[in-house]
């Protein structure tokens, strides 16, 4: 069934996507091999943080430049993806270390496969595999959202030569605020809705309140969806001044070739 699901999904990006569809198909498998490898090497026993940021750059790589090509927006959309994860690193450190969260949670441990069937001593860091979870589940979106607001300056500056690069700056935090909500909403319900069955086992467990709040499935959970709303705001900014950055100097060598054809 799964092979035939990715089969009609496969055949609906190429009919739909046309040229750029297959390249989109190509970037995902290369995106599923590295993340694949990636899982191999943290059962290797190798450092999980330094797999991630490994990780995290190859697919941020294929996913703006080999799929999108090389220009402007993309570059662009690739500094401000990997400023905003090296600041959400150290937050989503800082917070998982403090807490405790990394590991099974409650509910996991309980399971009967884990307590009789599987070795839970496995000798890896599993506050830093929590790290890694909760970058690797925020990069797409972060992804997403700082190629949008260069792909709309690009766009505005390629219309208004006029504009300054505090303007452009403007434009780009305007498309944040349009597209933002969106994007926190598509978090909520993706995080929410993959927990919806937990939700209604605890309600069939009879847990308290108090236990739900204070349980590490709850804090998990709510962690990976906070900090990918709160990249996604990051982003906007970043995304808004990169791209200024990097137009602005293109943009005054294209008006003196334009004033040099002129005379």
């Amino acid at each position: 069934m799964l092979a035939i699901l990715a089969l009609i999904l496969f055949i609906l990006i190429l009919a739909v996507g046309g040229d750029r569809g297959a390249v989109s198909v190509m970037a995902l498998t290369g995106n599923i091999a590295v993340l694949s490898l990636s899982v191999f090497l943290l059962a290797g026993g190798h450092s999980p943080l330094i797999i991630t940021i490994l990780a995290g750059g190859v697919i941020s790589y294929i996913t703006l430049i080999k799929q999108n090509g090389k220009n402007v927006k993309t570059e662009a959309a690739f500094l401000a993806t990997a400023i905003v994860m090296l600041i959400l690193l150290f937050g989503v450190y800082g917070v998982i270390w403090d807490s405790k969260s990394g590991g099974l949670n409650e509910i996991q441990a309980m399971q009967e496969d884990v307590m009789y069937y599987y070795n839970v001593d496995i000798h890896i860091n599993m506050l830093h595999i929590a790290v890694c979870i909760c970058l690797l589940s925020t990069l797409g979106a972060v992804l997403d959202t700082t190629l949008s607001i260069t792909s709309s300056v690009y766009e505005v500056a390629a219309h208004r030569k006029d504009l300054s690069r505090k303007e452009l700056c403007h434009s780009g935090l305007q498309i944040g605020r349009e597209i933002i909500g969106t994007t926190i909403n598509t978090l909520l319900f993706a995080y929410l809705g993959e927990s919806m069955l937990l939700f209604a086992y605890l309600k069939t467990g009879k847990f308290t309140l108090a236990t739900i709040i204070n349980s590490k499935f709850l804090f998990q959970d709510v962690a990976v969806m906070l900090f990918g709303g709160i990249a996604c705001l990051l982003a906007v900014p970043t995304a808004s001044v990169c791209i200024a950055d990097f137009i602005r100097p293109k943009e005054t060598i294209s008006l003196a070739g334009e004033k040099q054809n002129k005379n």
